[in-house]
């Protein structure tokens, strides 16, 4: 079976056919998991030369060790991959391998929009920043990627809502192991006079008023500060306006309410707090790269 992984050549954007030495024994192709691709299989040798993925993109090793060269800015790398290691490229980032040997591995392959639109996390994904790792020891992502391929062995036997919950686990971990996002959270708590506490207060207050209309005055009052004071401290502390923290909140909850059965866009709206379904689904779509009804047809 040939791989179903996209590779694209950084220089000219075209598809790059590197991935057909690729030899496939087991695939996610058939569970129709939009946006992740899981891959098992073998390879004679692999030479990617100046290409990317749109996927974050995670390789482990199986088997036997390997002997390989990478390429890293104007040096070429030797390495050493025993099995168990992992290499873990984000999307958009070109590498060019010299692999002249027998490889087996595993391939998790999810599209960024994918990864992000899964993670629990308070992201501004524009100030996210992330590194090409080579042969890392991590059994947490070690684990998930074997619970992936079991879920593909079985045929994906435990539904869309057990693989969603992977995705979580998987995005949430590497986002705070593997990005500068810790690194961004300290440095807006430290500059803040706001702390966990008066964000708490506030999503707890959201949470309870979530189909009403909630201004910053009323939240500014929550906390018994200026209004300015409220807007200025609160952007710092969470890197979010108080707008954009409502709309995380309320889009979070929507995706919750739109997994139960018998679920309806407009009355989940209409619940949340949105103007109307048009404004709901503007929302939602820019948020989770898909709209209300296509996100339905991926938990029906």
């Amino acid at each position: 079976m040939k791989s179903q992984l996209q590779f694209i050549q950084a220089d000219t954007e075209q598809t790059s056919d590197c991935g057909n030495v690729l030899d496939i024994e087991l695939s996610s192709h058939q569970l129709e998991w939009s946006g992740v691709i899981l891959e098992k299989g073998t390879s004679p040798h692999f030479y990617p030369q100046n290409v990317y993925t749109p996927y974050f993109y995670f390789a482990l090793a199986l088997d036997e060790d390997l002997h390989w060269q990478a390429g890293e800015k104007s040096s070429v790398i030797t390495l050493k991959t025993a099995p168990g290691n992992i290499w873990i490229n984000p999307p958009n980032t070109p590498f060019t391998h010299t692999i002249a040997e027998p490889c087996y591995f595993v391939i998790l392959a999810v599209e960024a929009s994918v990864f992000f639109a899964h993670c629990p996390l308070n992201l501004d994904q524009e100030k996210l920043s992330f590194l090409n790792n080579y042969n890392v020891l991590d059994d947490t992502i070690k684990g998930i990627m074997e619970l992936f391929l079991l879920e593909v062995s079985a045929q994906g036997r435990n539904g869309k809502v057990y693989l969603k919950q992977l995705l979580a686990l998987l995005s949430t971990h590497y986002i705070q192991h593997y990005s500068n996002y810790l690194d961004l959270q300290n440095t807006q708590q430290q500059q803040s006079k706001f702390d966990q506490s008066h964000v708490d207060k506030v999503t707890d207050y959201i949470n309870a008023h979530m189909g009403e209309h909630i201004s910053v005055d009323d939240l500014a009052e929550l906390l018994k500060c200026s209004k300015f004071y409220f807007l200025r401290e609160f952007k710092k502390c969470t890197g979010l306006t108080p707008y954009q923290y409502l709309m995380n909140l309320r889009l979070t909850k929507s995706k919750d309410l739109l997994s139960h059965a018998q679920a309806n866009i407009a009355d989940v709206a209409q619940r949340l707090g949105f103007t109307d379904q048009a404004h709901f689904t503007r929302a939602f779509k820019s948020h989770f790269a898909l709209t209300p009804g296509q996100f339905l047809k991926t938990v029906k």
